[in-house]
């Protein structure tokens, strides 16, 4: 017997991971200031090393002439005087080591295909392809030093007010005035250029058929994760790719709506209402289980890689080389009809999935982050361990003398099993999403109805019946006056 092969996964392309680092360092400007700032300065030299590697594969022509070269140079020096001055430690910011390893593999994806090698004449567009590649890579560099001073800033407050965490040599307000210089450093090179450059990326036909596969295989790996080995962060990322996806899906459907593909009243009324309703609620459910994973449980690659590639095929319908798309270019690049069949099935994959959340969230044992546990912890009644019945901010019972979470495991933001009092804070967004979801279903089950044509039979099909004989007719006539009348012993109603 043979064994079923396993779902494969769309591979990215270049400008696709560079994406996605770049979505990365914009999602990380809103949790720096909950992440320890001299992990991300030691982090942060492995992502310019790795933008210097991505930086040399792409053709010295597209380059800014005169300084463009000099400040990736700068950047590569600043980021290794850092990496010393942050001291001996072996944590290191995840977010910022994932980052670092997208641009690695965009870099060797350009090695492999033979592109940058010697003597090779560059047109125009490949030019301004490259130079829309140097300023993503380069506003990355810029959103991640950002990042990383708002940490510092956080780090050197609490140094500050505490002797016990003054144990380097270089204080964590110098180091955060070197990353302030590089982050400038960065600027200066996007300035003038950021964000008209990109208008010159290239873009490749769109594949109608991409956006089927990611949902199948993404449903194939979220199941698969969710039922053997579930983690908090396999819950984060199932639930961040049904946001992400459904706000794509929202602009799909206003395409749609605006090109006469679908009734605009309908969309007004029934289906905008829906989809703003389930991108609140999965993007509650993805930041309640994203802030409870901890940097020491593994996490679920196959799924995330999955979780990218939905929304990347989303991606290449709803965007344009600068921003969104609009509906009358998104008409231009794919036929409607095939998307809409594609909505259909990510709506009902989201509804089948969002079930398995919910139940995985009621069952499933977890390990969570002690700290931001306790912070959700803060929503109970101290007095019975119970979702509070009165508004936040009204007088309190006194706290009980044993608390969920010890407070050292607070204090090391150590990974710890979840509490059972806590489960129902954590089953109920799961459950508004999975309930929106089966509602968005609902919604547009029948969007499209009206554009699509009944079925024609083809003539060839039918056989010619001869128009009936005037014999057949009048023993068709005597046949149905023989029914209507009663059998003997029939008891018959008067008036009837």
């Amino acid at each position: 017997m043979t064994r079923r092969r396993p779902p494969s996964i769309y591979p990215p392309s270049t400008g696709e991971l560079m994406d996605r680092a770049d979505l990365l360092a914009r999602r990380l400007l809103y949790e720096a200031p909950e992440r320890d700032g001299r992990a991300m300065v030691r982090a942060w030299g492995e992502v310019v090393e790795g933008a210097v590697e991505l930086w040399s594969h792409l053709p010295r022509p597209s380059d800014v002439p005169g300084t463009g070269h000099d400040v990736i140079i700068q950047l590569a020096s600043t980021a290794r005087t850092l990496h010393r001055s942050a001291g001996q430690a072996r944590q290191v910011d995840p977010t910022l080591h994932e980052i670092g390893t997208l641009f690695t593999r965009a870099a060797a994806m350009i090695e492999d295909s033979g592109i940058g090698r010697t003597g090779t004449r560059w047109t125009p567009r490949q030019n301004q392809d490259a130079f829309a590649a140097r300023l993503n890579i380069m506003h990355t560099l810029y959103v991640t030093s950002h990042a990383v001073s708002v940490a510092l800033a956080t780090t050197a407050r609490a140094e500050n007010r505490d002797e016990r965490l003054q144990v380097y040599t270089v204080p964590a307000d110098d180091l955060r005035a070197r990353v302030l210089d590089a982050e400038q450093i960065a600027h200066s090179y996007l300035r003038g250029h950021y964000p008209t450059g990109l208008d010159g990326r290239h873009r490749q036909p769109v594949d109608d058929t991409r956006i089927d596969a990611a949902v199948a295989t993404w449903d194939v790996h979220a199941q698969r994760t969710l039922t053997r080995d579930p983690t908090a962060d396999a819950m984060a990322q199932v639930a961040g790719a049904a946001f992400a996806t459904t706000v794509h899906a929202h602009r799909l459907w206003r395409a749609a709506a605006d090109t006469g593909h679908v009734d605009p009243h309908a969309y007004t009324h029934e289906i905008a209402p829906a989809l703003e309703t389930m991108i609140e609620r999965w993007g509650q459910a993805n930041t309640v289980w994203h802030n409870l994973h901890h940097p020491q449980v593994p996490t679920a690659g196959d799924l995330r890689e999955a979780s990218w590639e939905l929304v990347n095929a989303m991606l290449e319908v709803t965007r344009d080389r600068i921003g969104a798309a609009t509906g009358q270019h998104i008409a231009q690049r794919v036929h409607m009809p095939t998307v809409l069949r594609s909505l259909h099935r990510v709506h009902a994959t989201l509804a089948s999935l969002g079930e398995l959340f919910h139940d995985t969230a009621r069952r499933a044992p977890f390990v969570v982050n002690a700290r931001p546990a306790n912070d959700l912890a803060r929503q109970l009644d101290p007095s019975t361990n119970k979702p509070r019945s009165v508004p936040r901010g009204w007088p309190e019972t006194e706290p009980t003398e044993n608390p969920l979470i010890t407070p050292r495991d607070i204090l090391l933001r150590r990974p710890v099993p979840l509490p059972e009092p806590l489960r129902p804070l954590l089953e109920r967004p799961s459950g508004q999403a999975a309930a929106a979801s089966r509602a968005a279903l609902r919604a547009t089950i029948g969007a499209d109805d009206r554009n699509v044509d009944s079925m024609q039979v083809p003539p060839s099909w039918t056989k010619d019946k001869p128009a009936p004989t005037r014999l057949a007719r009048s023993q068709a006539t005597e046949r149905h006056r023989s029914a209507s009348v009663p059998g003997p012993g029939a008891v018959t109603t008067p008036g009837r």
